[in-house]
């Protein structure tokens, strides 16, 4: 049977503001216990709630409730599947991981696109996740008000944008252009919101924000219903109403040419530059920090980060190696996909022939098509 997901004018959740929101919690991941004084957000929190499709406080009839039930039955369906074929095992493996356990304060995530899935699974502890891509930071839209055709295209394309991570572990970056550029989904933010609402968090502010030649974070405003026209957002979130964490989203061209304009380092290069004792994640990054004109954005993690975690695809072997870092092997590479041919890397493939170590528990990345895994856990000496 279908639920029924009800929903309240935004006029109403501004006097449920400060109720806790009931939601899905994944029991893979731990609840936070810290008391935290940041109050949910009245409006953006239910929002978030009902992409989740967790709304049974949401007791007023509309029109466009039929929308928001069958989003929330078909959604709710793949979630299930994905959390029992993938996040649940890397949740579990990721605890027997006591580097990615250890409390962290940043992780840098580039060429992340929306997704805040995987960074979460990996890190469980971090603080704050920074993730970069090319596509836009986006808005949100009000619901109440939304045109039911345009509402229904909206949870159509989300779910569509969907279909590669889910299916393969990795967001593509040619369908990100596509997809996030579809009426009300206009960025990653919506995606970044399913995310979190899936894993059972709440909504205690969204912010969008420039970054200034010296790489601060600058115009801090709240989000709207109108595009910001600014460069990222940063969203606070909590579990339990335990401590406020934080996800921000920037766009950026992480070539050299795009944080080294005019012979000179823009401010984005300067503010992931600032954020050291961090750790960092790489999957599906189209090897491009192998090549030369991604040295910038290479050379910050390498000199930043005291744990790298990636596939074959985010720094190569000699480069981690060559910068002070111990680098244990993971999983299983025996391939790049035909595509990447020329990216195979024969000195990790001895290093791995040399240990032998077990397969993962999940397949994510480029090879999860041929069910093989592969990742490196890096850490500074």
């Amino acid at each position: 049977m279908k639920r029924v997901v009800w929903f309240l004018p935004l006029f109403l959740f501004a006097c449920q503001g400060n109720k806790t929101e009931k939601s899905k919690k994944d029991s893979t991941i731990p609840a936070k216990t810290t008391v935290n004084a940041t109050p949910v957000d009245s409006i953006w929190n239910p929002f978030c709630q009902l992409l989740a499709g967790d709304s049974e406080n949401l007791t007023q009839q509309t029109h466009l409730n039929p929308i928001w039930s069958e989003f929330s039955s078909t959604s709710q369906a793949k979630w299930d599947k994905l959390n029992r074929n993938i996040a649940q095992p890397i949740a579990s493996w990721t605890h027997s991981q006591k580097a990615l356990t250890n409390p962290v304060g940043t992780v840098l995530y580039p060429f992340a696109g929306g997704d805040f899935f995987y960074p979460h699974l990996f890190y469980p502890n971090a603080d704050t996740i920074i993730m970069i891509g090319l596509e836009p930071a986006g808005f949100l839209f009000d619901p109440n008000t939304a045109d039911s055709t345009l509402l229904t295209e909206y949870l159509r394309n989300l779910e569509k944008s969907l279909f590669f991570p889910h299916q393969l572990g990795f967001f593509r970056t040619k369908s990100m252009a596509v997809d996030f550029k579809k009426g009300y989904l206009n960025g990653t933010i919506h995606t970044c919101l399913y995310y979190l609402a899936k894993f059972g968090n709440q909504i205690h502010y969204i912010q969008s924000f420039d970054i200034n030649d010296s790489g601060k974070i600058t115009k801090i405003q709240p989000i709207s219903t109108k595009p910001h026209n600014q460069k990222g957002i940063k969203i606070g979130y909590s579990s339990n109403n335990g401590t406020v964490k934080e996800l921000i989203y920037f766009s950026e061209d992480l070539s050299d040419l795009g944080l080294n304009q005019k012979n000179k380092r823009i401010g984005s290069a300067f503010y992931l530059a600032s954020k050291t004792n961090s750790a960092a994640f790489f999957k599906a990054a189209t090897y491009l920090m192998h090549k030369d004109y991604f040295s910038i954005i290479r050379n910050i993690c390498l000199k930043n980060c005291n744990t790298i975690l990636q596939d074959d695809s985010g720094i190569p072997l000699k480069e981690l190696e060559n910068n002070g870092f111990s680098v244990a092997v993971l999983g299983e590479y025996k391939r790049t996909i035909p595509l990447f041919s020329n990216m195979f890397q024969s000195d990790l493939k001895a290093k791995y022939d040399e240990i032998k170590p077990a397969k993962l528990p999940f397949n994510i990345g480029y090879n999860a098509q041929y069910k093989e895994c592969n990742l490196q856990l890096a850490q500074k000496k």
